[in-house]
């Protein structure tokens, strides 16, 4: 029996989503559609950590460009944004696979589509 998702864990899910994002190795060109649309997805989900809804918000500033780029240029437009206190670190750290990052970008939508959140 599948267990249900704990409404507890969307920071860690938001936190995995967004390292997935911004540190995949380069994409194949037909995966930057694919991230785009999970981008699309993301846009309602309200984050939970501050910090999240930057980083979602300069990835969504920057579309289409690859992770390595994305290493030099998210700081960048975070500032720009008026947040230079963002630890990238955390968030180049563990990249993922794109098949991933659709699992964890549905479960997350899935949880925070209930109510009670």
């Amino acid at each position: 029996m599948p267990t249900k998702p704990n409404p507890h864990d969307v920071p860690e899910l938001e936190s995995k989503i967004l390292r997935a994002l911004c540190s995949n190795p380069s994409p194949p060109t037909d995966n930057t559609a694919a991230r785009a649309t999970i981008l699309a997805k993301l846009r309602p989900h309200r984050w939970q950590d501050p910090e999240h809804q930057v980083v979602f918000e300069a990835l969504t500033a920057l579309p289409g460009r690859q992770p390595s780029a994305l290493q030099e240029q998210l700081p960048a437009q975070a500032t720009r944004m008026g947040f230079p206190d963002v630890n990238w670190q955390k968030y180049f750290a563990a990249p993922a696979a794109d098949s991933v990052l659709e699992t964890l970008a549905a479960e997350l939508l899935a949880i925070s589509r209930k109510p009670n959140l």
